[in-house]
Parts: C-alpha cells; sequence; structure tokens
C-alpha cells in the first residue's frame, strides 16, 4: 500500500547533486524499485542506461530469472497531453451543468 514506500521526491535535489551527476556522465531521475523494500528516490542513472530517458517518455526495466532483464519505453503524459485532458474534462463538466 501507499504508505509502505519509502517516497522521496525531487524537492532536495540540489544544482550541486546536478552538476556531480553530469560530470560522472549521468542525469538524476526519480526512480521506484521494489527489491527487498518499496522506494521511490532521485539517483543517478547514466546517460547511456534505458532508463535515461528524457521529455514525455517513460521507462520500466524488470528482471526476471529466466528472460534476463527486459526495459520497456514508452511515451507518458506530458504538459501538452496533461493540458489537453484537463480541457477536456472542464468542456465535460461545462457540458452537464448547461443539463442541469
Amino acid at each position: 500500500t501507499m504508505p509502505d514506500i519509502n517516497c522521496k521526491g525531487i524537492r532536495n535535489v540540489t544544482e550541486e547533486d546536478i552538476k556531480k551527476a553530469r560530470k560522472n556522465n549521468c542525469a538524476i531521475k526519480l526512480i521506484a524499485s521494489c527489491n527487498k523494500e518499496l522506494i521511490v528516490e532521485p539517483r543517478e542513472v547514466s546517460v547511456d542506461d534505458p532508463l535515461c530517458v528524457n521529455g514525455t517518455l517513460n521507462a520500466i526495466a524488470f528482471t526476471s530469472e529466466h528472460s534476463g532483464t527486459q526495459t520497456i519505453i514508452g511515451k507518458g503524459a506530458g504538459g501538452m497531453e496533461t493540458a489537453s485532458s484537463i480541457l477536456r474534462d472542464l468542456l465535460d463538466i461545462r457540458q452537464e451543468i448547461v443539463k442541469i
């Protein structure tokens, strides 16, 4: 459940953290992992790692005993997609209010 997740956002990531990551050929990414415990936290990820996606892309990697590590990358909801969805919801709400 949500209370079981140790969640640390990006709020405490400093400019110094970002500069250090760049020097290491990495980027700071918000990573969720579920190994022995459930954690969401900013981590340095190599720019060559498939999880180091940008823009509206999301990535997930999972490892199984028989198939090794599999990574799936796909488009997530970016700013324009979210704005479009909110606008559509507002228009639907307006239509419902007009019916009343």
